[in-house]
């Protein structure tokens, strides 16, 4: 993988990682509105942090990659 291809997969990873975020802020205004119970929310919120997580994970490992290139 080139400096160029690690420029871009990280690229779209922050894409990824503010759409997640910006998802938790919904979740968590759906959840004040009254939309989801707090079940619903814990499960979900859980699965966006999960993601979110992974995402910052290879996030990391791509700037990483992208200090040695």
């Amino acid at each position: 993988m080139g400096h160029s291809d690690i420029s871009a997969f990280s690229r779209d990873l922050e894409r990824q990682r503010d759409s997640l975020l910006k998802d938790l802020k919904a979740l968590e205004e759906r959840r004040k509105k009254g939309e989801i119970n707090e079940e619903q929310y814990k499960e979900k919120r859980h699965d966006i942090e999960r993601a979110l997580v992974e995402v910052l994970d290879r996030l990391a490992q791509m700037r990483f990659l992208m200090g040695q290139a």
